[in-house]
């Protein structure tokens, strides 16, 4: 098969059947080796061709492209992997803007009500300090209306974010545990192919080189899978970690607005002493609003952790690739001493 052929249009080599692993069609073994070679023979891009003069890539694109070319075979789960990211980052952003909206309109509401409360509800029962103490529940009412909506839509954000979860770890048990099934079969086929090439040793040799550098090709599948794991989740954490210091700079930005609007309404003649009073109610339930806006309820990164079921999926160090390539080295070099031996007493 021509190198050409092997490749589509961006320069990675074409997707492979895992059925074509151990076929015995030259072209199939030959473009399976293409991607052997593609991760044990490709140098690093030290100045990579893609980057400008400018500011170079971050080191998770650089990576990500790298993995990309040596590896198009896993093209499908990482790109699920990378989707799963970006929609834990894209709801996160999602839930920081509707903490800030559902906190500046708990705050509005309680302006409202120091402002306005008092007479619309002195209209309503006509006594003025009935008017105030029903303004003060209605603080109090709309404090606790905030807590629920914010309770369920954490609930609702933790629900979709446990199901996203959990479905990757399903896909990545998945394909891991395909993984160490080709690895099996490759490690134990070198030893079966000798029914096959009783008098050939030659072709048996080449069988077995081809099986022993398929069997370390998958294992390094099994590594930079793991890796490009471990890459977008960190990526996951570092946006989690700036998005806390953007609510640490937001929130009390959101508050002392608030206090600002409070402060600079003058106090109604005749009654500045009640007025003030429900100033200072509605700033406490302001700081507690604010409190529990930036403390709870924050993305539960905790809960990628917990529900990724790591113990459930195939490792890169369960494969054991070393001591398993060794041990046919070492099951080879005892069966040729024994053949040795054998010829010798015959003779």
């Amino acid at each position: 098969m021509a190198p050409a052929s092997m490749r589509q249009a961006d320069g990675t080599l074409h997707p492979i059947q895992d059925s074509a692993y151990f076929s015995l069609d030259p072209n199939e073994n030959a473009q399976v080796s293409a991607h052997i070679d593609e991760y044990f023979n490709q140098p690093l891009d030290i100045f990579p061709f893609w980057e400008s003069d400018g500011k170079p890539d971050r080191f998770h694109v650089l990576y990500d492209r790298q993995i990309e070319e040596r590896f198009p075979a896993e093209r499908d789960i990482r790109s699920h992997i990378h989707s799963y990211g970006r929609s834990v980052f894209r709801r996160m952003m999602t839930h920081f803007t509707v903490k800030r909206l559902f906190q500046g309109g708990a705050l509005a509401g309680l302006a409202a009500l120091v402002l306005m409360g008092p007479t619309w509800f002195a209209g309503m029962v006509g006594s003025q300090p009935l008017g105030l103490i029903l303004a003060v529940i209605a603080m109090v009412a709309g404090f606790g209306l905030w807590w629920v909506v914010q309770a369920v839509l954490f609930t609702q954000y933790r629900f979709r974010l446990e199901n996203d979860t959990y479905e990757l770890s399903r896909r990545i048990v998945e394909r891991t545990r395909e993984l160490q099934n080709l690895f099996t079969t490759g490690r134990a086929m070198a030893d079966q192919a000798e029914t096959q090439y009783q008098m050939d040793g030659k072709g048996w040799g080449q069988r077995s080189m081809y099986l022993t550098r398929l069997t370390m090709w998958l294992g390094a599948r099994m590594e930079y899978l793991e890796k490009f794991i471990q890459m977008q989740l960190w990526r996951v954490r570092r946006e989690r970690y700036w998005m806390r210091w953007l609510g640490r700079f937001a929130t009390p930005l959101v508050y002392l607005v608030f206090l600002g609007v409070l402060a600079l309404e003058p106090a109604p003649a005749g009654g500045e002493a009640a007025f003030r009073g429900l100033q200072g109610v509605a700033a406490l339930l302001g700081a507690a609003i604010s409190w529990f806006s930036y403390f709870r309820w924050q993305t539960p990164i905790q809960l990628i952790q917990d529900k990724l079921g790591l113990e459930s999926w195939v490792r890169y160090a369960s494969l054991d690739v070393d001591n398993a390539v060794a041990d046919q080295v070492r099951r080879d070099k005892e069966r040729l001493v024994e053949y040795r031996a054998l010829t010798r007493g015959r003779g």
